[in-house]
C-alpha cells in the first residue's frame, strides 16, 4: 500500500503540545517501559516514527494512541529528553481535530486561548438565554423549576444531546473508517464472531476496560510507582468518571421517576431518597477526582502533568465548575428558606452544563469516546487476524 507523507505533520503535533518529539532517536527505551506496550502495539515509539515520518494518515488510524493512559513512565526514563508522553497526549489531540465533522477542536487543542474566550462566550449565552425565561422566585423553599420552567431546561437539553449524539456517531465512524483503511481491515472485521465475538469485546472494553480500569489498575501502577489508592492515578482518574456517570444516571433514573408520576418533577425529596443519594455520593466523588487531576496539573506534580498547555485546562475547569455548582445548589436546597443565590447559581450550573455537553466532541472530552472504540477493537484483535490469515489446506 502506497504512504502518503506529510513533511509538516511533526511541526503540526509540536503545535498541538509534543515538546521534544524532534529529540527522539529511536532507541525504543519508552516502548520498553511501557507495561501496555506489545508486540503489536508498540507505542509511544512507533507513534513518534510515524511523526518524524509524516506519516500523517497512519497516525490518524492508529488505535494505540487511545490504548494509551498517559502515565508518564516513557518521559521519566527517556535518555534523549525526547517527552514521549507529550506526543503521545498531542496525537490524541490532533486525531480529534481530524475525526470531528467540524473543526472547532483546533480552538481548543491549537489555539486553546481562544478556545477558552469561546466556552466563556457559550455559558454567557446559555446563561443570558436561561436568565431571559426566569420567572418569579419562590421564597418558603427553593423551587428551581418554579424559578426556570421545567419544559426550558428538557428541551435545551435534549437538543444538545441529539446534536451531540448525531456529531458523535459521525466521528466514531470517521475514526472506524481511518483505523479499517490503515490496517488493510472492513467494517465486518469490527462486528465478527469467532474467538471473541462483538458481544465479549464490548464488554472488555466499557465494563472490564473503561469502568473497572483493569489495564490502568493491574499494569500501569506497578508496585513500585505505586501510592495509596486513594491519591492514585488510577482511581483519580476512575472517580472522576465514575462520578461523572453516576451523575448521569441519577438524573435519568430522576427524570424516569417524573413521567411515571412517582413524585412531582422539582418536588423536595430528603437527601436519603436514592436519587439524591446517589447524585450526592457522585458529586461528591466526581467533584474529588477533578479537583485532584486540576491540583497535578496546576503543581506539575509528575512528568505526564509537566507540561500542560492552557487547552489541558478548559475542559477540566468546565467539569469542575459543572460538579461544584451542582454541589452548591444541592446546599441551597436543604437551607431554610429559599436563598436567592441558589437560584442564580442554577443558571450558571446548566449553562456551564450545556457548553460541557455541546463542546464533548471537541474537547479532550472526546477521548471517553474514542478510548472505548479503541478497545473495542483492540479486543477484536484476535478475530481480525483469523479472519485474515489463510486458512490451513491440510
Amino acid at each position: 500500500m502506497s504512504q502518503r507523507v506529510d513533511t509538516n505533520l511533526l511541526q503540526e503535533l509540536k503545535e498541538f503540545g509534543a515538546i521534544g518529539a524532534e529529540k527522539c532517536i529511536n532507541c525504543g527505551n519508552c516502548t520498553a517501559i511501557c507495561s501496555l506496550s506489545k508486540e503489536a502495539d508498540r507505542f509511544p515509539r512507533h507513534m513518534i516514527r510515524m511523526a518524524q515520518l509524516g506519516m500523517k494518515d497512519e497516525l490518524l488510524g492508529s488505535k494505540e494512541i487511545w490504548l494509551c493512559y498517559n502515565c508518564g513512565d516513557c518521559s521519566e526514563t527517556c535518555p534523549q529528553g525526547a517527552e514521549p508522553a507529550n506526543l503521545m497526549a498531542a496525537a490524541r489531540c490532533y486525531a480529534i481535530t481530524h475525526y470531528a465533522p467540524l473543526k472547532i477542536g483546533n480552538l481548543f487543542c491549537r489555539r486553546p486561548l481562544l478556545g477558552g474566550l469561546i466556552a466563556a462566550l457559550m455559558v454567557l449565552f446559555f446563561g443570558l438565554f436561561i436568565y431571559t425565561e426566569r420567572q418569579s422566585m419562590p421564597t418558603e423553599t427553593l423551587q428551581l423549576f418554579g424559578f426556570i420552567p421545567y419544559e426550558l431546561i428538557h428541551n435545551v437539553g435534549l437538543a444538545a444531546m441529539i446534536l451531540v449524539g448525531l456529531l458523535s456517531v459521525a466521528t466514531i465512524l470517521t475514526m472506524m473508517v481511518r483505523i479499517a483503511r490503515v490496517n488493510d481491515l472492513t467494517f465486518n472485521n469490527f462486528f465478527k464472531g469467532g474467538q471473541m465475538n462483538w458481544l465479549k469485546a464490548l464488554w472488555d472494553a466499557v465494563v472490564v476496560q473503561a469502568l473497572w480500569q483493569k489495564r490502568y489498575r493491574e499494569e500501569c501502577e506497578t508496585p513500585e510507582n505505586r501510592k495509596a489508592w486513594i491519591v492514585s492515578k488510577w482511581f483519580v482518574h476512575a472517580a472522576t468518571m465514575w462520578g461523572f456517570l453516576g451523575l448521569l444516571f441519577a438524573t435519568a433514573l430522576n427524570y424516569l421517576l417524573d413521567i411515571i408520576g412517582v413524585k412531582e418533577t422539582g418536588a423536595f425529596v430528603p437527601l436519603w431518597y436514592p436519587t439524591r443519594l446517589i447524585g450526592t455520593l457522585s458529586g461528591l466523588l466526581f467533584i474529588y477526582g477533578v479537583s485532584v487531576l486540576l491540583y497535578k496539573r496546576w503543581k506539575s506534580a509528575d512528568k505526564a502533568h509537566s507540561n500542560s498547555r492552557p487547552s489541558d485546562y478548559i475542559f477540566l475547569v468546565l467539569l469542575w465548575l459543572s460538579g461544584v455548582t451542582g454541589f452548591i445548589i444541592e446546599i441551597a436546597l436543604y437551607l431554610p428558606g429559599a436563598p436567592a443565590w441558589g437560584y442564580w447559581t442554577f443558571i450558571f450550573h446548566v449553562a456551564v452544563s450545556i457548553t460541557l455537553l455541546l463542546l464533548l466532541p471537541f474537547t479532550k472530552f472526546a477521548h471517553a469516546i474514542y478510548r472505548i472504540v479503541a478497545l473495542y477493537i483492540h479486543a477484536l484483535k484476535p478475530v481480525a487476524k483469523q479472519e485474515m490469515t489463510p486458512a490451513s489446506t491440510d
